[in-house]
C-alpha cells in the first residue's frame, strides 16, 4: 500500500468513528503513520481528502462490478448480478460501507466528485437507461432510479449489519425481487 492509500485509509476510518469536526488533519496522520507534510503533498484540504476517499471506494466497486455483468445475460440477471455484487461488497469492506453512508449525500462531495464516480459506473448506468428504452424499466429521471437504488442496498446492508446477520443469500434474494418489481413497468 502505498503513502497516498493508506492516508486514505486511515482517514476513512476515522472519520466514519468520530465524524468530520472531530477528526483533525493531525490525527490522520498519526494513524496513517506519516507526518503533516505528506498528507497536504497529496491534499490541500480535509474535504479534498473526503472527496479523494469517495472516488477511491467508487473505483473500487467498479472492477467487482463490472465483471459480474455478462453481456449475454437478460436484462433481470445483469440487474441481479450488479445488485449483488453491490452488496456483497460492502459487506466485505465495511469501512467503505460506513463512509458512503455517512458522506454519499453530504455537501462535502463535490458535483465534480459525483459526476467521476458516476463515470466510472456507465456499465450499469448502461444497463439502466437500456432497460428504460426496452421498456422493461420504469421510464423516470435517471438519477432518482440510481438513488432510489443506492437507498435500498444502503438500507439492506444497514438492516442486515442491524440484526446481525451476515449477507444470507435468501434475504438477499427477496431484496433483489422487491428491487426489481419496484423498477420494472
Amino acid at each position: 500500500m502505498d503513502k497516498k492509500e493508506q492516508i486514505i485509509k486511515a482517514a476513512m476510518k476515522l472519520l466514519t468513528e468520530r465524524g468530520v469536526q472531530a477528526t483533525p488533519m493531525s490525527a490522520i496522520a498519526k494513524a496513517a503513520n506519516t507526518g503533516m507534510g505528506t498528507i497536504y503533498n497529496y491534499f490541500a484540504t480535509k474535504e479534498e481528502l473526503i472527496n479523494a476517499i469517495y472516488l477511491y471506494i467508487k473505483r473500487s466497486e467498479v472492477p467487482l462490478i463490472a465483471k459480474t455483468i455478462d453481456p449475454d445475460s437478460s436484462l433481470k440477471a445483469s440487474f441481479f448480478s450488479f445488485y449483488g455484487a453491490m452488496v456483497g461488497f460492502y459487506f466485505k469492506y465495511p469501512e467503505s460501507f460506513a463512509f458512503m453512508d455517512q458522506f454519499h449525500s453530504s455537501p462535502i462531495i463535490t458535483e465534480a466528485t459525483r459526476t467521476a464516480g458516476q463515470q466510472d459506473f456507465l456499465p450499469v448506468i448502461s444497463l439502466v437507461q437500456q432497460g428504460q428504452k426496452d421498456g422493461i424499466i420504469k421510464e423516470m429521471e435517471l438519477d432518482a432510479l440510481l438513488h432510489f437504488l443506492a437507498g435500498t442496498i444502503t438500507t439492506y446492508v444497514r438492516w442486515m449489519q442491524a440484526s446481525g446477520k451476515e449477507n444470507d443469500p435468501a434475504y438477499l434474494e427477496k431484496q433483489m425481487r422487491l428491487v426489481w418489481d419496484a423498477i420494472k413497468e
